[in-house]
């Protein structure tokens, strides 16, 4: 049985370098998740996209949003989060500070240079989710010591062993 998170662990797995799971509902109420990169600063969660996107579409029409950030490796951890969304306009700090978050300085730059124009296509605007319910799962505790310690050495062993 996981363990829960508490607010201050929750706080730091949602602060990490995570790839989300943004769930929005579309025109005849079906789930559309969409892998995206985000910020989450003071309580909120912030996500760049295009204004003409399916996502921004999707919370014009129904603010109601679920997200899920996990841990892909063991032992695994998740925070899903249920919120409302609402559309901003871009900020400057997250236009600035999301790829140093997920590529590192040198990858940022070079991803403002040559890979930035390519991806984001039009105007951007931000979605920003309030949570208001969140549920969190964390392995940790019920993999045994031996196999937290095989599963940190397997990190830096080559993918074979």
């Amino acid at each position: 049985m996981p363990n829960r998170m508490t607010k201050s662990e929750r706080e730091r797995f949602l602060r990490g370098r995570r790839v989300a799971v943004l769930i929005t509902t579309d025109a005849e109420g079906r789930s559309v998740p969409t892998p995206i990169w985000y910020m989450y600063r003071g309580g909120l969660l912030y996500f760049r996209t295009e204004d003409a996107s399916l996502k921004a579409a999707n919370v014009r029409r129904d603010p109601r949003v679920s997200v899920c950030v996990q841990d892909e490796r063991p032992p695994y951890k998740a925070v899903i989060v249920y919120g409302s969304a609402e559309i901003q306009p871009d900020p400057e700090w997250l236009r600035d500070e999301i790829p140093g978050h997920y590529l590192g300085f040198v990858g940022a730059i070079g991803y403002r240079q040559a890979a930035q124009a390519a991806i984001e296509g039009g105007p951007s605007i931000a979605l920003v989710v309030t949570p208001e319910r969140y549920v969190t799962f964390d392995f940790t505790q019920d993999t045994p010591l031996y196999g937290r310690l095989w599963l940190q050495a397997k990190r830096l062993l080559p993918p074979w062993l």
